[in-house]
């Protein structure tokens, strides 16, 4: 015991001295909040979005940049990262990353280049997410002063994080999982995609946070990759579809039109989805059952829907729509995209090894001739505090 006390005691002393030789000053680094990466003649132009502290740790933090923007091109994001250096006082410091934006014509020529220098930095961990500018660049998104949270590059992971949790399609990727995606044969990635929207001359402008109606910044397609190029966008519905397919949706909300004059609005409260694959004359065949839980938020007319038929009725309305907008988005991956997003050719490749070795090196043809079925298993659990509608015709 005495020994172990000693030795306890010594760690004590030792430890101050130890910390002291790796410590860095803070007031020598600029916390780098964001990355954006365009398309440039030289190669890229690298937008560092660095934060303000002063701006932050102030009560008046308003009359202050929440942030400062740092630009550079080169034909390598190593050559940027020095030659930025000229521009700043402080040293990069890219340990705190919470974004990295990219610019669409950089994500259509490709990622691996600059996934490669991000995931070998030493400097930077693994736990931002990337997301693709939307008709804009990645310096614009960087640059718009919002809401709340006035520094866009926080921004914006805070929103997928909020929102992956309530909305279907609001899911990102962080590197490792982006990484694993590329190089898996028979999956491709997605990434959100993000735009300005209700754009306004001063959304750049700290001036823009003292009106009603700032800088915003929004989610609204997603961005479907080959391997690790860009190829094109899924819109709001194809996003819902797509998140339920690969069993990326959580909670969500839909609604149903149940007749001419009722107009039902239900929370989707669990949402499952199981993918198997069989066997048809030797080629496989994907089936996919989707399991979802929902209450009935309101409707606008008076249907009892503590009548079994009804409600039947109901559910039948959500599976078919929801079966549909599964199968226009598989139509869009099949024939326009032509890429496997939903992981399909992995799931044969761990269920039918050997068939996925004939497959494999034509997997895009293979892919568009795939059959795939769309199953579902729907529960409507609760019908909500009130059991019909609360506005009636009068007598």
């Amino acid at each position: 015991m005495k020994i172990k006390a000693l030795f306890v005691l010594l760690m004590l002393l030792l430890f101050p001295l130890l910390s002291a030789c790796t410590t860095i000053e803070l007031n020598t680094l600029s916390l780098v909040t964001a990355l954006g990466i365009d398309k440039d003649e030289e190669g890229y132009m690298v937008t560092y979005q660095v934060l303000n502290p002063r701006a932050v740790a102030s009560i008046k933090s308003v009359n202050e940049v929440p942030f400062f923007l740092y630009s550079e091109k080169g034909n390598s994001l190593d050559e940027i990262e020095k030659r930025v250096t000229t521009q700043a006082a402080r040293s990069m410091y890219t340990a705190h990353l919470r974004s990295v934006v990219i610019g669409e014509d950089v994500a259509r020529d490709g990622l691996k280049a600059i996934l490669d220098y991000l995931f070998r930095g030493k400097g930077y961990r693994t736990d931002y997410y990337f997301f693709i500018a939307k008709g804009t660049t990645a310096n614009h998104i960087l640059s718009t002063v919002t809401a709340i949270e006035s520094v866009s590059g926080m921004k914006i992971y805070e929103s997928v994080e909020n929102s992956k949790k309530w909305w279907a399609p609001s899911n990102s990727l962080k590197i490792v999982e982006l990484i694993n995606s590329i190089n898996a044969k028979g999956n491709n990635p997605v990434l959100l995609g993000v735009e300005r929207y209700q754009e306004t001359e001063d959304m750049d402008n700290l001036d823009t946070l003292k009106k009603s109606s700032p800088g915003k910044l929004k989610f609204t397609a997603q961005g479907a990759f080959h391997d690790d190029k860009l190829v094109g966008w899924l819109d709001k519905n194809e996003s819902i579809a797509y998140a339920h397919i690969v069993g990326k949706a959580k909670t969500t909300s839909d609604f149903i039109d149940y007749d001419d004059n009722t107009h039902v609005s239900l929370n989707i409260v669990a949402i499952k989805s199981k993918i198997k694959v069989s066997l048809s004359d030797g080629k496989p065949v994907i089936n996919v059952t989707l399991s979802r839980e929902m209450s009935i938020s309101a409707e606008t007319d008076d249907i009892d829907f503590t009548d079994q038929e009804n409600l039947d009725k109901l559910k039948s309305k959500m599976d078919e729509k929801i079966i549909g907008l599964c199968k226009k988005t598989l139509d869009k991956a099949q024939h326009e995209l032509k890429t496997d997003i939903f992981g399909f050719g992995e799931s044969i490749h761990r269920t039918y090894p050997k068939v996925w070795n004939e497959l494999k090196d034509n997997w895009d043809n293979e892919f568009s001739a795939l059959q795939v079925n769309f199953m579902t298993d729907t529960k409507i659990k609760d019908l909500g505090e009130n059991l019909k509608s609360i506005i009636r015709e009068k007598d």
